[in-house]
């Protein structure tokens, strides 16, 4: 069976090396400079700007508020179909009102 490497040349490459980058003059006014740019955009500048991403997100929200509200509509209509159907043969045959007993 083979023995397995030693790492040990790796681990003090490893320990050994260091990054030293170079600073760059200009950065901090790169950045200050990008900041004031980015105040500067007006709301309806970043809407034209956006506005792919924005009318999705409102299609998406319109389509969520109308299956909610569908979904609700269609639960209310479910109940009083119901007491309407339990109103309707508790008058209709007394030996339904027995069994069923109608909440009013």
């Amino acid at each position: 069976m083979k023995q397995p490497e030693s790492h040990e040349p790796l681990s003090r490459l490893l320990a050994a090396w260091r990054v030293s980058p170079t600073s760059d003059p200009n950065f901090r006014p790169a950045v200050w400079a990008r900041i004031r740019r980015g105040a500067q955009e007006s709301w309806p500048g970043y809407i034209r700007a956006h506005l792919a991403g924005w009318v999705v997100a409102t299609a998406v929200a319109a389509f969520a508020a109308g299956w909610t509200g569908h979904i609700a509509a269609e639960a209310k209509l479910n109940v009083g179909r119901e007491k309407m159907v339990t109103a309707y043969l508790t008058e209709l045959d007394p030996r339904v009102m027995a069994v069923v007993a109608p909440e009013r």
